[in-house]
């Protein structure tokens, strides 16, 4: 009898968690009042498309397909034209752009943006592609053990145009802002966008239409 007048005595009954509440409800404007709003840069990112007849997806005699092999030893870039590696770049067929001890260095990052402008400006920027936006495509196929890191350092030099090239220099500035794209809510589509009103698919885009061909070799 004395235990159960014990429990009675100290029962706390519920909770009231309507004080807790109350003070999240008044956070709540405050913690939306400070949050930032960062501009995300876009890269239209696309997979393969598989189909049964070869004949669907047949690419016209045009087509470049312009190639961007990523090892953990370096980069290998060919086309339809066969290898695309700088005269001289290395000795090894495979490997355009060899990693510095096992690193991916922003000196061999540069050295492939580099590179990559002088085909997109020199030799390729007036190639018969079958639409305008083609100029702009690369395949990037990255060797399944590659670290996640060195894809996206990879995605963000060929995506823009180098601020200093000499081989061939530029023509016109590149924008502050780079090479960003906007979506039209109303055409469910990705554009260019414009600073001033210039546009930057030529003076800041470089090769931003991505195929990720994941799983290949």
């Amino acid at each position: 009898m004395t235990t159960n007048k014990l429990r009675e005595e100290f029962d706390a009954g519920e909770l009231n968690l309507l004080p807790i509440m109350n003070l999240i409800c008044l956070l709540i404007p405050f913690l939306l009042l400070a949050a930032q709003f960062v501009k995300v840069g876009v890269i239209l990112v696309e997979t393969p498309n598989l189909t049964r007849n070869p004949g669907e997806n047949a690419a016209p005699k045009e087509r470049l397909d312009l190639t961007l092999v990523l090892t953990n030893q370096g980069y290998y870039l060919k086309s339809a034209k066969g290898s695309e590696c700088p005269a001289g770049a290395t000795r090894d067929r495979k490997l355009c752009f060899k990693r510095e001890d096992g690193k991916l260095t922003p000196k061999v990052l540069k050295e492939l943006q580099l590179h990559l402008w002088r085909l997109y400006a020199s030799k390729y920027k007036n190639f018969r592609f079958p639409t305008p936006d083609d100029r702009h495509a690369i395949t990037l196929t990255p060797e399944p053990n590659v670290p996640y890191a060195d894809l996206v350092k990879t995605l963000d030099a060929i995506r823009e145009v180098p601020t200093n090239p000499t081989d061939p220099p530029l023509q016109a500035a590149v924008p502050s802002n780079g090479c960003s794209l906007v979506y039209n809510k109303k055409d469910a589509t990705w554009g260019y966008d414009s600073h001033g009103g210039v546009s930057v698919q030529d003076t800041a885009c470089m090769y931003h239409r991505v195929t990720l061909a994941l799983g290949s070799s």
